[in-house]
């Protein structure tokens, strides 16, 4: 097979993120021949690598949010922090990178479409979001919040001050407390419901 017949069978499969190890396997070939098509087909511009092993192809449609979770799978990851507020409507300055917070370990990765940041959490805090769509989870805007606040007494900076909040007419304070409720530290807990505590006085001011 050629190399254009090889993306036009992958784009059949209407599956924008592809690991080299699913090419193989939808097209019946080993795993060393799906790695040299996909790199002959990144040299004609037709697949970015984003990562060892993981591929986006150009020409499908594909949310940049998705390629957060992609990247940690196996582990699991959910958009969270300044992009969950963003988009969410609640701070107006656009993030520089997408943030996630996941089981996986913290990290920072850079990508040829994007910058990543990721942020472990205790498994038992890993909640508090909806399933939009493959490898897109999305806080919900009173888990983003509490999630903020669940990483601002980490030694990252970027989670000191946050932005003025604009909070979306549902948003529920129960729902968020209850979120804080969830948090295995008995300190980390106590410091996030004082946070939510002093939110909530400043809104309703």
């Amino acid at each position: 097979m050629t190399t254009i017949e090889i993306l036009e069978l992958l784009k059949k499969f209407h599956v924008p993120l592809l690991e080299t190890k699913d090419v193989a396997d939808m097209l019946h070939i080993t795993k060393d021949s799906a790695a040299k098509y996909l790199h002959n087909l990144k040299n004609k511009n037709f697949v970015e690598k984003i990562q060892r092993g993981k591929w986006i192809i150009k020409d499908l449609n594909y949310d940049p949010m998705q390629i957060a979770e992609f990247l940690t799978t196996p582990k699991e990851s959910y958009i969270s922090l300044h992009t969950a507020l963003f988009y969410h409507g609640m701070i107006e300055q656009i993030p520089s990178r997408i943030y996630s917070v996941t089981v996986d370990r913290s990290r920072v990765t850079q990508t040829p479409v994007g910058v990543f940041s990721f942020h472990h959490c205790n498994p038992e805090f890993f909640t508090g979001y909806n399933y939009i769509k493959p490898y897109l989870k999305l806080a919900t805007a009173e888990k983003a919040l509490v999630d903020y606040y669940y990483f601002s007494p980490t030694k990252v900076r970027q989670f000191t001050k946050l932005p003025e909040l604009e909070l979306p007419k549902k948003f529920s304070w129960k729902k968020a407390l209850e979120y804080c409720e969830m948090i295995p530290s008995k300190r980390t807990r106590s410091l996030v419901y004082s946070k939510i505590k002093e939110q909530r006085e400043k809104s309703e001011v």
